[in-house]
């Protein structure tokens, strides 16, 4: 006679039982009829003449276990990984989603674990563009809106890394995207800002090299990236002052107008 090991149903005709993919507790179909959303894995290559893979399916036996798996997902940090590539954004996300359901795996009750992570690993090298590692789908369409939740996450690290590298119309164009419309208006405002006060700047440069000329000075600037000596004097244009003529680099604005001002104090 076979018996649940949870609920003790049993049956002379046997039990048949199945296992919760993070828990890992044993459950029948009496105490759990249907699994509370799944986790498919491609198990094969494509095969013809079909050309389709083979996928197998695990289940969770409660909201609480499958909560617990996705949001581990969820929390996988992506912000490094994810870079500053617009372009290949889609290949990293996806790259980086079977990462988080192979460290979710990993977490998973020791039981469990020690079944599921080869296959999901498995399952990894045998990505294809035809055939997704984990389908971000599943009957219930949760395991979906968690998919579109940590690609939410990715594009908002992209975001952060494009503003950090100072990149801010690609940034606030993807917060646009993700309808974040107040960063985005705050990014684009801040670089309108930076243009003007850099117009302003460079038209004050103007007036401070005039006063240069009229006082008849000799100044040295020196570069503050390799610490070569510039000259500026009567004959000194502001278009020669725009790039270090020792290292190449280029001078900032704001830097040559404070000195300039420190001179004719």
């Amino acid at each position: 006679m076979g018996r649940c090991p949870t609920c003790g149903a049993s049956s002379f005709f046997g039990v048949y039982t199945k296992q919760c993919a993070n828990c890992g507790k044993v459950v029948c179909n009496k105490c759990v009829p249907e699994w509370q959303g799944t986790l498919a894995f491609k198990q094969t290559s494509e095969r013809p003449p079909s050309a389709s893979a083979y996928y197998e399916t695990v289940g969770f036996c409660s909201t609480n276990c499958f909560s617990e798996f996705w949001q581990r997902v969820f929390d996988y940090p992506v912000i490094y990984d994810v870079g500053t590539d617009i372009d290949n954004f889609y290949k990293n996300l996806i790259t980086l989603w079977n990462k988080a359901i192979i460290h979710s795996t990993e977490k998973c009750n020791p039981l469990i674990a020690r079944y599921l992570v080869p296959k999901v690993k498995l399952a990894e090298r045998l990505h294809s563009n035809k055939f997704n590692v984990f389908p971000c789908w599943d009957k219930s369409g949760k395991a979906l809106w968690m998919f579109e939740k940590f690609r939410t996450k990715a594009r908002t690290a992209l975001a952060q890394n494009l503003e950090k590298c100072g990149r801010t119309q690609d940034s606030a164009k993807i917060y646009e995207d993700l309808r974040m419309y107040d960063k985005a208006r705050e990014l684009r405002e801040r670089d309108r800002h930076i243009m003007v006060k850099k117009t302003d700047v460079s038209i004050n440069l103007n007036a401070l090299l005039q006063q240069v000329k009229d006082g008849g000075l000799v100044a040295i600037f020196r570069c503050p990236h390799c610490g070569g000596k510039l000259k500026v004097s009567d004959k000194t244009t502001l278009n020669s002052l725009k790039n270090c003529e020792h290292c190449g680099s280029e001078i900032e604005s704001i830097d040559l107008a404070d000195f300039l001002k420190t001179v004719l104090s």
